[in-house]
């Protein structure tokens, strides 16, 4: 590696843009407990958040780590159902993370995703190989908009925080990176451009990004 720069890309609605299947199982999911979701809330206040946490935040009762894991297995089966038919990378992310790799960039994944849905994703896509470093939902212990998830990255890729990017489709993944002192990139699949505070780049994909781009936002 070259350069001490750390891209640190989310996972759902970055690296690929399965977040409607997500919406899709957890509507359905909820409506078993007789909760309809108002997806502009769950976008705004749920997203990128570990299961146990969704949970929390719609059943309004703490959630046990057995019944938290037994919800997890219903809706991210049906996810992955749901999903499969449609799964692919986002639309430029292959020629960014292959530019990534030969500017000599690391690149990490941060996701409050368990590990089952990173290998759904990063296996199921053939990407794991791109990325030099992984922490999903199971790794850490307060989940975004909490720093941890970066900053575990970043020490992973050997970084400075002050060194890494963040690439995020969510509102909280952008505070968990200002949180961390990291630039971000927001992908706009998720909310639109103005919802977001702090991205100093919006794009819809990667189609428009470089890693030489991203990696201006540090200068």
């Amino acid at each position: 590696m070259k350069r001490g720069i750390g891209f640190l890309l989310d996972m759902d609605g970055v690296v690929c843009h399965n977040m409607p299947a997500h919406e899709e199982a957890w509507t359905s999911f909820f409506r078993g407990y007789g909760i309809e979701i108002d997806l502009a809330d769950f976008r705004a206040n749920t997203m990128g958040m570990p299961t146990r946490e969704v949970l929390r935040y719609y059943f309004k009762r703490d959630v046990p780590p057995e019944e938290a894991r037994d919800a997890a297995l219903v809706k991210e089966t049906l996810y992955r159902k749901l999903y499969l038919p449609q799964r692919a990378p986002a639309k430029g992310l292959l020629p960014f993370l292959k530019g990534a790799r030969a500017g000599g960039y690391h690149v990490g994944l941060g996701t409050g995703s368990k590990d089952d849905n990173v290998a759904f994703i990063l296996d199921g896509l053939q990407l794991r190989p791109w990325f030099d470093a992984v922490v999903d939902g199971g790794m850490v212990t307060r989940g975004k908009p909490d720093p941890e998830t970066f900053l575990i990255l970043a020490d992973k890729l050997q970084v400075s925080p002050k060194k890494c990017v963040v690439f995020e489709d969510s509102l909280l993944g952008e505070e968990a990176a200002r949180r961390a002192g990291m630039p971000v990139v927001a992908i706009t699949t998720s909310h639109r451009p103005d919802e977001f505070t702090f991205a100093r780049i919006k794009a819809d994909d990667f189609t428009t990004l470089s890693p030489a781009k991203a990696a201006a936002l540090l200068c």
